[in-house]
């Protein structure tokens, strides 16, 4: 087989070839002092991407191993549930944390269930936010319009002690109307609530890049105009 040179190649189509079917180096070294040889040095080395080289057979038992180990130490444990609760909805969610200075989404999986609203992180066994229904106040779809020209919806919670609780969703909307049924199912009431602006200042300021923010519902009214 005749080697043939490409003079268009680039570094991308070069690293893209070694990662596809891989590159192999057999090298000789020999290490001379005054003529007389020391040191032998002999080479045989395989460059590849990760498929290419379990395709061929090789460092499968690595792969193997690593696998095991992160099956063994990532393995999501399921939020255990008070005597007698039922999980009504489960989704994907995260909740706006905020301490001080410090901001910021905390990602994990919500679970509404016939008595709490949970945000539960499986990997850690940690559960970053809780409240009984009982403790809902009142809430509001609060939809802030992005440069992307996609809306993001937040679930708006105003608790019994008067702190607000921002929640995002895989399907916002949805929790929303699961939570209403909820809060309808064990008799409580949510109407007669202040408007949001009165119990969080931050209602106009939510971090994201959009330039309106619209609420619809029990605490707000529409906003307009108010950037970050």
């Amino acid at each position: 087989m005749e080697p043939t040179r490409n003079s268009h190649a680039t570094l991308v189509d070069l690293l893209d070839r070694i990662l596809d079917k891989g590159l192999v180096i057999y090298a000789d070294l020999i290490i001379s002092l005054a003529g007389v040889p020391l040191i032998g040095v002999n080479l045989r080395a395989a460059l590849a991407g990760m498929e290419t080289m379990l395709n061929y057979g090789l460092m499968k038992e690595w792969d193997e191993r690593t696998r095991a180990w992160e099956s063994e130490h990532r393995r999501e444990k399921a939020m255990v549930l008070l005597s007698g609760e039922e999980i009504v909805l489960e989704m994907l969610g995260s909740y706006y944390y905020s301490e001080g200075i410090y901001t910021a989404w905390r990602m994990g999986r919500i679970y509404l269930t016939d008595s709490r609203l949970i945000l539960y992180h499986p990997s850690f066994e940690q559960v970053l936010f809780e409240t009984p229904l009982a403790k809902i106040k009142g809430m509001t779809l609060e939809r802030q319009a992005r440069s992307t020209g996609k809306d993001t919806e937040n679930l708006c919670l105003l608790l019994e002690a008067g702190d607000i609780v921002r929640l995002h969703a895989l399907d916002t909307p949805r929790l929303e109307e699961a939570l209403e049924q909820g809060l309808t199912m064990l008799g409580l009431t949510w109407q007669e609530v202040p408007n949001l602006a009165l119990h969080d200042e931050r209602s106009a300021s939510f971090p994201g890049d959009g330039k309106e923010v619209t609420c619809r519902g029990l605490l707000c009214e529409e906003y307009q105009g108010r950037e970050r």
